[in-house]
């Protein structure tokens, strides 16, 4: 891939020329020049004229035929797991059988452990046509070890029995609250795990995490350091986290170190809420480089574990609709607090039953702020919306509630939606009624549950095909919104979810000059040809991050 040329003539400005700039903005929707100056946009428009309007001393960045759009944020990540994960976790997504990710499992743990323990992440058993494995499978593959495997979408856990044994959980252990431990016929753990009873374990990854000793920290800086290259190759320039407390500890520590190599807005889990109050935290506290977000909330599970709240029945389980998680009069105690605390909620909603539930919830909410409690910084939003009736969708943007999606999601889900969701389907990822409901789009990835390259969302949202091919012509595609419509979610639409408070996602004066540089025109490209249309990298502040 061709570098950039640059010349400088001293210290100044920077002026950026390409073959196309498309600005997102509508009083100048198409330029071929940024007059950028302390890292943010000065002037837009064409070479003859901000050449003019430079000086001697500024820098000119030729990109020759490349494109320019605004550049892309990613709404909703684990960034910072993900990033230890890709140091430290065996990836066992590539298995497409329970043989296969014990291979996977026995391999990596040969040099890949945290303390004693082996961890893996990324299994789907819904794929591998056997059922759910169990400690036993652990066991015979690693005996006497302490194995967690996470699944791909992170709601369940498949446990070691010396697993189990460490985190004292035995046939006796109740149920918690908003999950489970899965039990066969003789009562007797599976080592299986859902909901609350994996997301709230005292995991070994965060525990390593908390560690301040130099090797751990030497571990965590270079894990970040490659996962924000990794993140501005895919054309990158900002996330939105939805991780823990010591996630923001470390990446506030980067902010101070001037080591942040993307801009970051970290949500607060509600179980750190009390100390996010007594610290003075809100929402939209901080710079553009790195801000407070709002408070995450999981009001339901997923669809690939059967636990997203749904109206419907799951098949072949009379009575059982999905787990909730946080729901009822704790979920609308937990929004009042949030709102007096000057929090804006972003809540966790997947099934058609839990969405309907949070939107309901919000709008009734949203009512009584501006009353009683200043409104947050940020609107409230619903994380995934993933299946969706009309009336909600209605809702939603009448109470200016931002759906968070990430399209890519549909990639593995088509081949499963049906098995679970059989009527509730059509409501499934209905991107294009949200857009004509007039509810603001912003979008993700998920990572690690998918991969951070957002090119798989413009491709997914466009295409409704699975990576499979299936259907052919495009799962109920008058769902399908364009390219352009999804590159508005990952840059305009961002933006808003946050408030504005990192510029309005759009190429014009006074905004920062955070660009992505494309071979080609995302939004003119053929669909089918989104997915490996190359990107050549990012600016951001005006300091160029180049590609390959």
């Amino acid at each position: 891939m061709p570098e950039w040329h640059a010349e400088r003539n001293g210290q100044g400005p920077t002026l950026i020329v390409a073959r196309r700039v498309y600005t997102l903005d509508a009083k100048r929707p198409i330029a071929e020049a940024i007059l950028v100056d302390d890292g943010r946009i000065v002037a837009v428009g064409t070479r003859r004229a901000l050449s003019g309007a430079s000086s001697r001393t500024t820098r000119v960045v030729q990109i020759g035929d490349a494109v320019v759009t605004p550049g892309l944020v990613d709404c909703h990540t684990h960034f910072f797991y993900w990033a230890l994960q890709r140091a430290l976790v065996i990836d066992v997504r590539p298995a497409r059988s329970r043989e296969a990710a014990l291979e996977l499992l026995r391999r990596g743990a040969r040099t890949r452990r945290v303390g004693d323990w082996v961890l893996g992440w990324g299994f789907q058993a819904s794929l591998w046509g056997t059922g759910l494995p169990t400690a036993s499978d652990l066991d015979q593959a690693l005996p006497g070890v302490p194995v967690l495997v996470r699944s791909n979408d992170g709601h369940t856990g498949w446990l070691s029995t010396e697993a189990l044994r460490r985190f004292n959980i035995t046939r006796e252990t109740p149920d918690p609250p908003g999950g489970s431990y899965d039990r066969d016929a003789h009562g007797d753990l599976t080592g299986i795990l859902r909901e609350a009873a994996i997301l709230h374990l005292a995991d070994p990854l965060v525990e390593f995490a908390r560690r301040t000793d130099a090797m751990a920290t030497r571990t965590v800086d270079r894990a970040l350091a490659d996962a924000y290259d990794a993140a501005r190759h895919c054309g990158l320039v900002g996330i939105h986290s939805m991780d823990d407390g010591v996630s923001l500890g470390h990446l506030l520590r980067h902010r101070h170190a001037g080591r942040l190599g993307l801009r970051v807005v970290h949500a607060i889990p509600l179980a750190e809420l009390e100390a996010a109050i007594r610290l003075g935290l809100r929402s939209g506290l901080g710079d553009t480089w790195f801000r407070v977000g709002g408070i995450k909330i999981f009001s339901d599970g997923s669809l690939g574990s059967q636990t997203a709240v749904m109206f419907d029945e799951y098949p072949g389980r009379p009575g059982y609709h999905g787990q909730p998680v946080v729901w009822g009069d704790e979920l609308r105690d937990g929004f009042q607090r949030l709102a007096s605390a000057g929090f804006a909620a972003w809540v966790h909603a997947i099934g058609d039953r839990a969405v309907h539930e949070v939107v309901s919830l919000l709008a009734s909410r949203s009512a009584a702020v501006g009353r009683h409690w200043p409104r947050p910084a940020m609107p409230d939003r619903v994380e995934h919306t993933q299946c969706i009736r009309a009336h909600d969708a209605r809702r939603m943007a009448r109470a200016g509630i931002v759906a968070s999606v990430q399209p890519c999601h549909m990639l593995g889900d088509i081949e499963i939606v049906g098995q679970h969701w059989p009527r509730a389907q059509r409501d499934a990822y209905p991107l294009r009624r949200l857009l004509d409901a007039g509810v603001v789009l912003a979008g993700g990835s998920d990572v690690p549950v998918e991969s951070i390259d957002p090119r798989r969302s413009l491709y997914a949202a466009a295409m409704r095909i699975s990576e499979a091919g299936a259907p052919p012509g495009g799962w109920y595609h008058d769902q399908r919104i364009n390219s352009g419509e999804t590159l508005l979610a990952f840059t305009r639409g961002a933006a808003h979810s946050i408030g504005g408070l990192n510029g309005p996602g759009a190429i014009c004066p006074g905004a920062p000059a955070d660009l992505t540089v494309w071979d080609e025109n995302p939004v003119s490209a053929e669909p089918a040809a989104l997915l490996s249309l190359p990107i050549r990298g990012v600016f951001i502040g005006g300091e160029p991050y180049l590609a390959g």
